[in-house]
């Protein structure tokens, strides 16, 4: 019986979890001390699971865990991200760790989560079923999650299993002239085929860091041809897509661009 690299990546993680507690990733400062920090008690217990950056604790308020992002509903990798997530804390009582924001637009608490002295956060990334998410001012463990993100990479982990696309090349416009949003589409993607065959793009998507999703209806690229992503409006031609976002998508400092295939494999990623 074959059983798929998904199921055996969450089984492993649960094992490694259960055993040893996944790496024990908790971090204090080089004297040992957690001075600095703002350490919420012991004492919550989560009830459910969202998703793969989200859950609920008994007492019904929401959180979301800092500094890193996973698949949406209906992406993929986002309910073996869930699933994963699941295994570590759902039933498990939790130790919260404020940074600067006390909660997001949603109104989820913004928190780091441990259980005991396992770092979750990090090892949702560190197993490679989320990506870093950097969004100021809560960087306290910016530097770490973009490393470990970088090594699930280069293992090709969980949302890291490389695409047998292979002839792409991207370049990406992030920073408009101007006052950005009033040029959306001076920001822009680049996407140029740099094969000897023609590849049809349906299905395909664009991502960045965050949560800004943009999916390519039927269209066949053709060797040593580039096709167009405007963040603003417009209408479709040869060769040119629109967002048909209100505000820019990619940060003027620092952001990342997730280029995957139909089957949510990646592609191609350009970092800045």
């Amino acid at each position: 019986m074959n059983i798929p690299k998904k199921v055996i990546l969450i089984l492993t993680t649960a094992v490694l979890f259960i055993l040893n507690g996944c790496g024990l990733y908790y971090y204090e400062d080089s004297n040992g001390s957690s001075s600095g920090r703002t350490y919420e008690g012991s004492g919550f217990i989560v009830k459910e699971v969202v998703d793969g950056d989200t859950i609920v604790l008994s007492d019904s308020r929401k959180v979301r865990l800092i500094g890193i992002n996973t698949p949406e509903q209906g992406m993929y990798f986002f309910k073996e991200a869930s699933e994963v997530l699941e295994v570590m804390v759902l039933g498990e009582e939790i130790i919260l760790e404020k940074d600067i924001s006390e909660v997001d637009k949603y109104g989820r608490l913004l928190r780091y989560v441990y259980v005991g002295d396992l770092f979750v956060n990090l090892e949702m990334v560190e197993k490679g079923f989320a990506n870093a998410y950097t969004y100021p001012p809560d960087v306290r463990y910016a530097e770490k999650f973009i490393n470990a993100e970088r090594e699930a990479r280069s293992n090709d982990l969980g949302l890291w299993h490389k695409s047998e696309v292979n002839i792409v090349e991207i370049d990406l416009n992030y920073d408009a002239d101007g006052n950005d949003n009033q040029n959306l589409n001076g920001e822009y993607a680049m996407i140029k085929n740099t094969g000897v065959d023609s590849v049809n793009i349906y299905g395909w998507t664009v991502k960045d860091s965050a949560t800004n999703i943009y999916k390519f209806g039927s269209y066949v690229l053709q060797p040593d041809s580039a096709i167009y992503l405007f963040t603003g409006n417009g209408e479709n031609g040869e060769g040119r897509f629109y967002w048909g976002n209100s505000k820019p998508v990619w940060n003027n400092d620092n952001d990342t661009l997730y280029l995957r295939d139909r089957e949510g494999l990646l592609i191609e990623i350009y970092n800045y």
